[in-house]
């Protein structure tokens, strides 16, 4: 059964007292706190014919990346050469600085970035300096980017790009960052062979 694996996003810090400031001055509203069903969910629900994989990372509010290279290298025994692995904000950034350093025996078939930062000082250990090699563990690398994400630039779409010439890029206008509860093109490139 064909597999995906998403990779949420989050939140990490260069040290411990930057993200208790963060703690301290991120903003609340009560609409925040309900239940939203995100795209992930949806596709999950959408791709009855996958085995979709929603893990969830250690430690999201404050990630710490050798952490999540720990959790991500024992789900990597369960996946098939033709898992398609998504990452998502934080997640991509993972996806891209581990593939960037470890090569995968058998390629697995796709790795999807959404909304990734490259570089980002701010991103504590999951700071994007090159995703050169990402293609050498997928026969597709996939970059979706919205113009208007108010989290990240998207300049930083190119930056991936000349770092992974190969990959295929989903360019939208007004898309955000992604938080939607479908995701139409995202469900599309699961289902392609």
């Amino acid at each position: 059964m064909k597999q995906i694996l998403f990779i949420h996003g989050g939140e990490s810090f260069s040290n411990y007292e930057s993200y208790l400031e963060w703690l301290k001055n991120k903003q609340l509203d009560y609409e925040s706190l309900k239940y939203a069903p995100r795209w992930r969910e949806w596709i999950a629900q959408q791709a009855v014919d996958c085995d979709v994989l929603l893990p969830t990372m250690p430690n999201g509010f404050n990630a710490v990346y050798d952490e999540w290279v720990i959790y991500f290298e024992k789900i990597l025994p369960m996946l098939s050469d033709g898992v398609t692995l998504v990452g998502h904000s934080l997640g991509g950034m993972f996806l891209a600085k581990y593939f960037h350093t470890h090569k995968l025996e058998e390629k697995v078939h796709r790795i999807v970035l959404v909304a990734a930062r490259y570089g980002g000082d701010e991103d504590g250990s999951f700071v994007v300096a090159s995703a050169k090699g990402v293609e050498n563990s997928a026969r597709e690398v996939h970059l979706f980017h919205s113009e208007d994400d108010p989290l990240v630039p998207y300049a930083d779409m190119a930056k991936f790009k000349h770092d992974i010439p190969s990959a295929i890029v989903h360019s939208f206008k007004s898309r955000g960052h992604f938080i939607d509860s479908t995701f139409p093109e995202m469900l599309e490139l699961i289902r392609q062979k």
